[in-house]
């Protein structure tokens, strides 16, 4: 290994005349090659991780990750009422992975302003509801306090409502709910969001769940259900089998038990949509990765074309087929790894420029987005870099395998 280190030395430095002893214009070529293929490597990962983790949470801000809801067969915006006397709520919060846990109501109704009228589902939320998400999307005013021993009159609407209603922050709201009789509430709108996900932003408002409570003609400790937030998103799927299988098990006085809901059941096409990022981002490394393999076993072969002589010397003098591939091995090694450090140098210093001046803009109508988000996982970004490296590494074994058949009595005259 010593005789292969100090070859591979001697090819990486100028010679006594001060010519690179290895081609310089294939080291440029391959060293640009890989330089590339990581930095867009790494930036293709930070941003679908960044447009994956931006759509999970606005999917999630409006439904959460869980929902506990009455085990029946009603699929629509109002549940049936159901109790916060179970035994097991508590148990839930403690489990692993469980953030917090909250309850809610929904109710649809209808807004009329003049002569505007546009329908909208109420969630009502109570004192433990964590305002983090919306505060991240409210463009105008804020959200409204539920610190009081009275129902809060606030509202907080999307700018697609408000700006078809033509409201603004501080009007009233006059809702209309369809039942028997019709039912009026009336608002002051105290906060106006914008998450540029239309599927939400064109249906929800937000109120003090006390007023759809009372509405329903429920008792105080009656809600459409409960929302578990988890803290891990990739542990979701066994958060969620946990919590259905133990509340399955439970059922009150009146023969009734709650079921789960995940997220994923609630916006199956938005997570299908996510899942197909995942292979594209697959066949963008695999080619980029093949692409660079290509460039370095290109330019390995013309390495090993232009050293056959000095190939066939080595044999000669008694060195053995893998210490002379070692030496073409050492040398791919300390390009690819030059390469990557320029790969990384550049995908990431761009990424980061992305990430604090957002300077690609996205089109919100139909990327949910208002500019191209990037995700920072440095246990990606240092997978890629391993796995690279080592494919890079691997492929450099085919063109050695052409040293084995060189034969020092026929190199030595190579011309």
């Amino acid at each position: 290994m010593k005789f292969a280190f100090y070859i591979a030395n001697r090819y990486g430095k100028k010679s006594i005349e001060g010519n690179r002893l290895l081609s310089k214009p294939m080291i440029r070529i391959a060293t640009f090659g890989v330089t590339l293929g990581v930095a867009v490597m790494i930036a293709a990962v930070a941003i679908v991780t960044g447009f994956q983790n931006e759509m999970r949470e606005k999917v999630t801000g409006f439904s959460a990750h869980i929902q506990l809801v009455n085990r029946d067969l009603n699929r629509s915006y109002e549940y049936a009422p159901v109790t916060d006397e179970w035994s097991y709520l508590n148990e839930i919060a403690q489990y692993d992975h469980v953030k917090s846990i909250h309850s809610f109501v929904s109710k649809p109704g209808v807004i009329k302003i003049n002569n505007e009228i546009e329908a909208v589902v109420l969630k009502g939320i109570d004192s433990a509801y964590d305002w983090s998400f919306f505060e991240k999307y409210i463009v105008d005013g804020t959200h409204f306090s539920l610190n009081g021993e009275n129902p809060a009159n606030g509202i907080v609407l999307s700018q697609y409502i408000a700006g078809r209603l033509q409201l603004k922050v501080g009007d009233r709201v006059h809702m209309f709910f369809m039942q028997n009789p019709i039912r009026m509430r009336r608002f002051v709108l105290t906060g106006i969001y914008e998450t540029n996900l239309k599927t939400y932003d064109e249906l929800y408002g937000i109120v003090d769940l006390r007023h759809l409570q009372k509405l329903n003609g429920w008792d105080s400790n009656q809600y459409s259900g409960f929302e578990i937030l988890v803290d891990d998103f990739d542990e979701l799927r066994a958060v969620h089998m946990r919590i259905s299988d133990r509340v399955s098990l439970e059922f009150n006085e009146n023969d009734e038990s709650l079921q789960t809901i995940s997220t994923l059941e609630i916006a199956p096409q938005i997570y299908d949509w996510l899942q197909l990022m995942n292979m594209n981002v697959w066949v963008i490394l695999i080619l980029l990765t093949l692409v660079a393999g290509i460039n370095m076993i290109t330019g390995l072969l013309i390495n090993i074309l232009e050293k056959t002589n000095q190939i066939g010397l080595f044999k000669a003098m008694g060195a053995t087929n893998k210490q002379v591939i070692q030496i073409f091995l050492i040398t791919a090694a300390r390009i690819i790894g030059k390469g990557m450090l320029y790969g990384n140098i550049v995908g990431l210093g761009l990424c980061f420029i992305q990430l604090q001046f957002g300077i690609i803009g996205l089109d919100p109508d139909n990327y949910y987005l208002t500019e191209v988000p990037v995700n920072f996982n440095w246990g990606y970004i240092l997978l890629l870099n391993v796995a690279s490296f080592t494919v890079n590494i691997l492929m450099m074994l085919l063109p050695g395998l052409l040293i084995t058949r060189i034969r020092p009595t026929q190199s030595i005259r190579f011309d």
